[in-house]
């Protein structure tokens, strides 16, 4: 039951407003992989289908990285730390 109180955390923002980014990823990841395993129980291309869903999500994952590496992080007041 813990499990369900948390997943509101999957598509909301630190302030505890819905995420408008998380909440498209969740829902791509859903119908991406409802989509996979439509392909690997009609036996359509299964292979094909999980290299692309595969590298789908490597790819979004890299970019997430990558996107979080230009943020620039905020620095604590009270000056330096020697």
């Amino acid at each position: 039951m813990a499990l369900l109180n948390r997943l509101g955390e999957l598509v909301t923002n630190p302030q505890g407003r819905l995420s408008t980014t998380d909440a498209a990823t969740m829902v791509a990841l859903v119908v991406s992989s409802l989509a996979l395993l439509i392909c690997v129980v009609m036996d359509r291309q299964p292979d094909a289908a999980l290299g692309l869903y595969l590298g789908a999500w490597v790819t979004h994952a890299g970019v997430q990285v990558h996107q979080k590496l230009k943020v620039p992080v905020a620095r604590p007041a009270g000056g330096k730390d020697e």
